[in-house]
């Protein structure tokens, strides 16, 4: 599946929100590098950052250390490693909040990092939370994006112009 198709499903769960108050950015280029930002939703909940896969598999994580050290969480979608896709969607809410940091208030405003795994098997698993990204599926990603309101309707419009102007389109 291509990136754009992953894309179109992560983003036709968040346009049922879209109405709520979420203000969609697609496609957003990092200055300074060649990487882009996918999906990001401003929202009366924060501004959240997706990055969608569409890895197959059981969702799981592992810890590869020795028993007295363990060392950090690692995502795994059978048998392939995705913690570079953790680890990427991470670096992309640092652009984010470089982008807010223009305004003394913009500080208080929560960006929060989600990967949506589009086409994975949970089994009977929930979300994950590995590091500060939280790791789910479409349908959890858009109840997730509403609650629980930390901004108005303007802060929100404000906040998206804030993104919109210091990361442009790709």
């Amino acid at each position: 599946m291509q990136r754009s198709e992953r894309d179109r499903r992560a983003g036709a769960r968040l346009e049922i929100v879209e109405s709520e108050g979420v203000i969609m950015l697609n496609d957003r280029r990092i200055p300074g590098s060649k990487a882009s930002i996918k999906l990001i939703a401003v929202a009366p909940a924060g501004v959240f950052v997706i990055d969608a896969r569409s890895y197959k598999g059981l969702v799981h994580t592992k810890r590869l250390g020795p028993m007295s050290d363990l060392g950090p969480d690692e995502l795994h979608v059978g048998r392939k490693n995705c913690t570079s896709s953790v680890e990427e969607v991470a670096r992309q809410v640092e652009a984010v909040r470089s982008a807010l940091s223009t305004k003394p208030w913009t500080t208080e405003v929560p960006v929060h990092a989600m990967l949506c795994l589009t086409r994975a098997e949970w089994g009977f698993a929930s979300a994950l939370q590995i590091s500060d990204v939280w790791v789910g599926w479409p349908k959890l990603l858009a109840g997730r994006v509403q609650t629980p309101v930390v901004m108005d309707s303007p802060t929100v419009q404000e906040v998206s112009l804030m993104i919109a102007d210091h990361l442009p389109t790709t």
